[in-house]
């Protein structure tokens, strides 16, 4: 897929590919089982009084998706210590994340790896726990939304905007600013509205559903055209 590009790249390292995560490398969200995890059942249960209000107002727009998840981390993990969190998360991501990931997708993820491509997670997700498991896969790095500890404690707010849509671009950016590290080319893979800005800003994009991964520029026409 690649043999042009790395003909005309001589440091594989300086191709970078940025995979989303959830709904890309894994079948579903990982998110709600990820707090569950966290605060356990009965807790989760307890709290559903707040958070189902909370899909509903997202499920009819009220809300967007970074403040139904502002809400929810802040429901579920206010006044956690960042060690109970940190240990809860590692745990997570090696002994459950990898019954939702794909195998088609992560095919791809090794394909990358095993040529010396950067790799970079970028997700809307939360990096507490992206980052564990990234550190599994000898991932590079991860671009992901973080949450506040104040003296070690969670303060239950976001650290960073949710990563999803335009503020990929903006954290990838950011990123390679503070890296100081330009890569010269780049692949991208996404499933979601949230990754439209990636896909279009990355060299070479996939898209990827349940039928498998498509090129980004074939399932653009294939959207114009259903709207003609």
């Amino acid at each position: 897929m690649t043999s042009l590009v790395e003909n005309k790249v001589a440091n594989s390292k300086d191709i970078v590919v940025y995979f989303d995560f959830d709904g890309t490398l894994t079948k579903c969200d990982t998110l709600i089982p990820f707090l569950i995890y966290v605060v356990g059942y009965f807790k989760f249960c307890l709290k559903l009084y707040i958070l189902f209000p909370v899909v509903i107002l997202y499920l009819l727009r009220i809300i967007n998706n970074e403040k139904a998840k502002q809400i929810s981390i802040k429901c579920l993990f206010k006044n956690y210590s960042f060690d109970y969190l940190d240990v809860k998360a590692k745990k997570f991501a090696n002994e459950c994340l990898n019954k939702y990931i794909r195998p088609q997708i992560y095919s791809k993820l090794e394909y990358h790896l095993e040529h010396g491509h950067t790799v970079i997670l970028v997700s809307a997700n939360l990096a507490i726990y992206l980052r564990h498991w990234a550190q599994l896969q000898n991932i590079d790095d991860v671009i992901a939304t973080e949450v506040t500890f104040a003296n070690n404690i969670c303060t239950g707010d976001l650290l960073t905007r949710n990563c999803y849509g335009k503020q990929k671009i903006y954290r990838i950016n950011q990123y390679l600013k503070n890296k100081n590290c330009k890569f010269l080319y780049s692949f991208g893979y996404g499933n979601s509205r949230g990754d439209y800005e990636l896909l279009i800003y990355v060299n070479e994009g996939y898209w990827v559903n349940n039928s498998g991964i498509i090129p980004w520029n074939d399932y653009r026409e294939s959207i114009i055209s259903k709207h003609k």
